[in-house]
């Protein structure tokens, strides 16, 4: 009969809304626990004044309850069921939360605010708005129109509450509400507490702390902590008659006086004293708790009860598929966000363009005006000729009437390279390609143009080589003409035909431009969520949509939905640009450019969500994707070949997002390659493998994690 009572406790309506016996909680092996077998008991219906000095376990003994926290050890159920079971409904719409920080967004007005928590809790429009006007007056809140960050710190403070209280709970969590508000607004905040623990409809239970302890005594019962223990548990005035003292906060002083000498008793004589728990190892609170002796009785028939209660529980597996109120509701929020800072929006929009602008003006074309020393000592003859076969956009000509002025030009820097001519150039030459059978070295060496290069920079040396070459074929054609002779011959025994992909031109724009469009979108998309987690966990809002009823995979689901708005403006503009503007050739289907894109940009934004799971302050998040930057970019074949690597980094490099990406990119671009092709459905699922790999991995760190 008892065991059946027990349960029925803790399944129904039982009276006991929070039940906690032996709870232990530390962090990290060799830290001092927080918790030290911690025991209390709280009534449905009632108002708890859990009171204690910063660091005592009052905020870890509530983000246990709201389920936040695991315990390491003890046992723990409130409303009926262990914090975290499935369909529970804590964390989720049974609780409500005002946590120490903030915890708003900002760049949102008021009404913004309680709409969104609204939605995660699944109330209707009109029920939202029929809180929000009671709220407002309620807590004297300003027009609820009013951003957020435009508010003082007590209006700030009384927002958060009206969040807490938004949805009527059924079990309130309100860590020091009062900090900072008005003495009358106080007044009338606990007048509220007071109606709603009392109203029958509600049975609201509510668990505040507070740093006001006098303001405690309207609690129905106080709960006195210190060291993460409960040095009392009682009702205020019962507390305040048995030590005879008039005031709560002369109690607690005189508890924690008794706490010390009964800490230094026990080092006196070197062992602790079994507590009222019967662990071994834990001192006996001071005062007993408010539970009677014929509760304690009945908890020694029902604690077994519980613990198996707790175990079957612990045994679910919490399977369910994501809620679509909630990543609507996270996703609201994200456009609202964007639209506070609509200039920065607008400038993630273009800034793709502008890299892809500045690409197709800056990289592959041909430079000009390159200044080069030509030092002529043959004073008539076929040398001007050959001089002005020079391609003149290119080579800007400086001649020289000595060799040495010549060579110190270039030696300053003043030039790019050094060209000289023999004397008997035009001799030499004639009888080089009219007697070349007998040709002597002497004579081949007086028909050769010398040319001296600054290979400093080595395109401009290949530049200039390739220049004065193409001069000098020019001119050899002219000058076998004119001898009578075949003017192929001055063309080299090898010939490039009609090329198979691409042309006889190629530039180096076309074959970075597929590697270029691709690192752009994914590096852009790293940027757009790599701070998505970052500042929400700091002010404590990714804690509270959490508790609200939200899981880290719906929110992160819903930050990927709103980037990908984003993404495709972005992927839109930087191809329009690129194919359209710059015209880089594309010969296969421009859907499976748009596809890969796509996929990339949705790569990215998965690494960026990784990074800000992992990271707790903006500046170490954007270190470590400015760092992902530059490795990735020169080991995925963008800047420079794959084929032109060491052997062993080649493997690191097929390992990278972008690698076949790029591949694949280039082979529908300048190869017209569908799918039926392995270099392009291979960079597809290569593609999507990292991205979804990359998203299960934020989801189960975000999971491990909280």
């Amino acid at each position: 009969m008892i065991q059946v009572m027990a349960r029925q406790d803790v399944r129904g309506s039982g009276e006991k809304a929070v039940w906690a016996r032996g709870l232990c909680k530390r962090y990290g092996k060799k830290e001092d626990p927080v918790l030290q077998n911690l025991s209390m008991t709280v009534r449905r219906g009632t108002i708890y004044g859990l009171l204690g000095p910063s660091g005592c376990g009052k905020t870890t003994l509530l983000r246990c309850i709201v389920g936040r926290l695991s315990v390491d050890s003890g046992n723990l159920v409130v409303l009926g069921e262990k914090p975290g079971t499935p369909g529970h409904g804590i964390p989720g719409s049974l609780v409500g939360y005002m946590p120490q920080e903030m915890a708003l967004f900002n760049k949102m007005t008021i009404r913004e605010s309680l709409f969104y928590f609204g939605r995660i809790h699944g109330m209707t429009k009109q029920h939202i708005h029929e809180r929000i006007m009671f709220l407002l007056q309620f807590l004297t809140l300003p027009d609820q129109g009013r951003i957020v960050d435009t508010l003082s710190g007590g209006q700030k403070r009384r927002v958060s509450f009206a969040v807490a209280l938004l949805h009527e709970p059924e079990l309130l969590i309100l860590d020091e509400p009062t900090v900072g508000v008005d003495p009358l607004l106080r007044e009338r905040i606990w007048e509220h507490l007071v109606k709603i623990a009392r109203q029958d409809g509600l049975k609201t239970t509510i668990i505040i702390t507070t740093h006001y302890i006098e303001e405690a005594r309207q609690a129905n019962t106080v709960g006195l902590m210190r060291g993460g223990r409960l040095l009392a548990e009682e009702e205020p005035n019962m507390l305040i008659q048995k030590h005879h003292i008039n005031s709560l906060e002369a109690v607690f002083l005189k508890l924690c006086q008794n706490d010390n000498m009964d800490d230094s008793e026990d080092r006196r004589k070197g062992h602790m004293i079994q507590g009222r728990s019967g662990v071994a190892g834990e001192r006996t609170p001071l005062l007993a708790s408010n539970i009677d002796v014929v509760e304690i009785t009945n908890d020694v028939h029902t604690d077994e009860i519980y613990e198996q209660i707790i175990d079957s529980q612990s045994s679910r597996c919490n399977c369910g598929l994501p809620s679509g109120k909630n990543i609507v509701a996270q996703f609201l929020k994200n456009l609202t966000l964007m639209k506070r800072n609509i200039g920065f929006l607008l400038f993630e929009f273009i800034l793709p363009s502008i890299q892809i602008i500045l690409f197709c003006l800056c990289i592959g074309g041909d430079p000009y005006n390159l200044k080069v020393a030509i030092f002529n000592n043959e004073t008539t003859g076929l040398s001007n000729l050959f001089i002005q076969s020079l391609d003149n956009n290119t080579i800007d000509k400086v001649m020289f009437s000595d060799l040495k002025s010549a060579r110190d030009c270039v030696e300053k820097g003043e030039a790019w390279g050094l060209m000289t001519i023999g004397e008997n150039f035009t001799q030499d030459l004639i009888t080089r390609f009219s007697h070349s059978s007998s040709v002597s070295n002497a004579t081949l060496d007086g028909g050769t143009v010398k040319l001296y290069l600054d290979m400093t920079n080595q395109q401009i040396a290949v530049s200039l080589q390739e220049k004065v070459s193409l001069a000098f074929e020019k001119f050899s054609r002219l000058l076998l003409t004119t001898l009578g002779q075949n003017p192929d011959i001055a063309q080299l025994p090898v010939k490039l035909e009609k090329p198979i992909y691409g042309t006889l031109d190629p530039s180096f724009t076309n074959f970075m431009a597929p590697g270029i469009i691709l690192s752009i979108t994914f590096f852009m998309a790293t940027g757009l969520t790599t701070l998505a987690f970052v500042v929400e966990k700091k002010e404590g809002l990714l804690e509270r949509s959490i508790v609200s009823g939200m899981t880290p995979f719906e929110i992160m689901l819903a930050h990927v939905w709103t980037q990908l708005l984003v993404m495709m403006v972005q992927v839109g503009l930087l191809l329009m640009f690129a194919l359209l503007v710059f015209h880089v050739p594309y010969k296969g289907p421009l859907i499976w450019v748009i596809i890969l894109v796509l996929l990339q940009g949705f790569c990215g934004m998965t690494l960026g969500i990784i990074i800000s799971v992992l990271c707790e302050e903006e500046s170490s998040a954007i270190q470590l994707a400015l760092g992902s930057v530059y490795p990735m970019l020169l080991m995925s074949g963008i800047i420079w070949p794959v084929e032109a690597m060491p052997q062993w980094l080649r493997y690191i490099s097929i390992c990278l997002p972008m690698t076949y990406g790029g591949d694949a990119m280039r082979a529908i671009l300048s190869r017209g390659w569908t799918l039926t092709n392995l270099a392009v459905w291979r960079g597809y699922l290569v593609t999507l493998g990292w991205g979804f790999g990359l998203l299960a991995l934020g989801g189960f760190i975000l999971r491990l994690k909280q």
